[in-house]
């Protein structure tokens, strides 16, 4: 004899009428998807760092296909862009710009 349940003559079978043609909604963990929305920083991992050089000029508004900024002491504008330029154009004006007295190693 094989372990299977036969359903005995008090329980009937429901029919096709009654089932619920709905699916049952899931519960989601919805928590990762709200940090962000919440206005929680992204984990250090997924963080792009950011230049100190940032400190010393200002991204001017104007084309964003052109990105240019602005050194806070001298006024000299730049080209920024996060591709073609980065950073290194600011720093190497750093190195020469009269008014910034630091010295930078």
């Amino acid at each position: 004899m094989d372990n299977r349940e036969d359903p005995t003559p008090n329980e009937s079978n429901p029919s096709s009428s009654e089932l619920n043609p709905l699916p049952i909604p899931v519960p989601v963990s919805t928590s990762s998807i709200n940090s962000n929305i919440e206005g929680n920083p992204p984990s250090k991992c997924n963080k792009r760092k950011t230049s100190q050089i940032w400190d010393y000029f200002k991204k001017l508004d104007g084309n964003p296909k052109v990105s240019r900024a602005a050194c806070m002491y001298c006024e000299k504008d730049y080209a920024c862009h996060t591709i073609l330029n980065m950073t290194s154009n600011m720093w190497s004006h750093l190195g020469v710009c009269k008014k910034f007295s630091f010295v930078i190693l």
